[in-house]
């Protein structure tokens, strides 16, 4: 049974996705706001999040933010009506994994989050003995070497802010790092730069 944090004001909405979740055995749980969908995830860390953009408080890319600079690793889903490739575009910056346009298809989107579920349970898997070196790294996918130090410490799960205090540098460098090591890897979260590092990818 995997934990599920439903981010959605409009009630009908939340209310059918929260059952057709525990119809497939799963634990939703439903925050109608920015401040209540980061205090669900404090409380109880969510295996992966359904994510509006247009809530009451604050818009939903802060939401996305905030998890990700908190090192919360768990897949993002984007739920929204907004389908320009700009708002896209912004999400997947953020850190999303994956961006549905209202109105969806139930049975398309319980398979989009049955597969991010299983992808997030093979990264998290036990390390291989193929991670790879810092040569590799630098041969391979271009890293120099303190883009090498900014993916172990992603692969960690650390914030930009934890990133920059560890390595002695500002938050915008280290943001700039991080956005350069993630372009690299080709990855979209901390947890897939776990996977690659560890030969799993």
């Amino acid at each position: 049974m995997k934990r599920i944090l439903i981010v959605e004001d409009n009630a009908d909405l939340a209310s059918g996705l929260k059952r057709n979740l525990e119809h497939e055995g799963h634990k939703a749980t439903v925050a109608d706001s920015a401040k209540g969908a980061l205090e669900a995830a404090a409380r109880d860390t969510p295996d992966l999040v359904v994510l509006d953009l247009g809530l009451p408080d604050r818009d939903g890319y802060y939401v996305l933010e905030e998890l990700r600079s908190r090192g919360v690793q768990s897949p993002v889903l984007i739920l929204s009506a907004r389908g320009l490739e700009s708002d896209k575009v912004k999400g997947f910056r953020l850190g999303a994994d994956d961006y549905v346009t209202k109105p969806f298809g139930v049975v398309e989107l319980m398979a989009r989050i049955a597969a991010h579920l299983r992808r997030a349970a093979n990264d998290e898997g036990p390390a291989s003995n193929g991670s790879l070196g810092d040569d590799v790294l630098q041969e391979r996918y271009g890293l120099t070497e303190r883009q090498v130090e900014v993916a172990r410490l992603l692969a960690q799960g650390m914030s930009n802010a934890e990133i920059a205090e560890s390595l002695g540098l500002s938050t915008y460098t280290a943001r700039n790092h991080t956005e350069q090591v993630l372009f690299k890897l080709g990855a979209s979260t901390r947890a897939r730069v776990g996977a690659i590092l560890r030969g799993q990818a």
